[in-house]
């Protein structure tokens, strides 16, 4: 992860909406992918409430 790389991934915290529609994804953070191994390497910058975590590619714009 040389700095100025585009994470492989965004990091999204679930907040499950309780039978009131459609659950919440909110960004924490973004992972890349290993280089010489297999696996991703997660960079937070916020902690998530729940237990719940999605790992999704970054959307493009």
């Amino acid at each position: 992860m040389a700095e100025g790389n585009k994470p492989d991934f965004d990091v999204f915290a679930i907040r499950e909406r309780d039978g009131e529609g459609k659950d919440i994804f909110i960004k924490v953070g973004v992972a890349f992918k290993r280089r010489n191994a297999e696996g991703v390497s997660i960079l937070l910058d916020a902690l998530p409430l729940g237990r719940k975590l999605a790992v999704l590619p970054p959307e493009k714009h």
